[in-house]
């Protein structure tokens, strides 16, 4: 027996076997299946938001998204910086849900479209950070006679973002 931090209770099961749901169903059979994935209909929505719309309710496809309570999420940017990061942050994730979805719709054309368009955005935005600020990640440093990941400012030092 468990508690969350809000003191509600939860049991995790030490005997999966003990609730197996298929337990009477007939396995034997399960290589013969064959199923074109193309036919099937998984709610496929290309209906999409903007990526900024998208980043802000956690989702790029407007069928899909179910508001929870009366949520609303915006981020107010205090700084060049800061916005340059936030776009940064935006992209990737219209891009992992593109992904997501060209995973199982790889030749739809349209979300092929915004994947690229997408992915060219982030690629400028991340230039403009870098030629600006530095590198973001390590395999952005270019120099070859310093080790310049380490020049700051950092966020917590003196200069830096926060």
């Amino acid at each position: 027996m468990y508690f969350d931090e809000t003191n509600n209770y939860f049991d995790i099961v030490n005997n999966e076997t003990e609730y197996e749901i298929d337990k009477y169903v007939d396995k034997s059979n399960y290589n013969n299946i064959n199923v074109n994935i193309d036919s099937i209909n998984f709610n496929r929505d290309t209906n999409l938001y903007s990526p900024l719309e998208g980043f802000n309710k956690g989702n790029m496809f407007s069928e899909l998204y179910s508001k929870y309570k009366n949520h609303s999420y915006k981020l107010k940017v205090n700084n060049e910086k800061d916005e340059i990061l936030y776009k940064i942050q935006m992209y990737s994730f219209a891009l992992k849900d593109y992904n997501l979805y060209l995973d199982i719709y790889p030749n739809d054309s349209n979300i092929l479209r915004e994947f690229r368009s997408t992915k060219q955005m982030l690629e400028d935005a991340k230039k403009k950070y870098e030629s600006k600020y530095g590198p973001l990640c390590i395999t952005s440093v270019e120099s070859t006679s310093k080790w310049t990941w380490l020049d700051g400012p950092w966020p917590w030092d003196k200069g830096g973002i926060y």
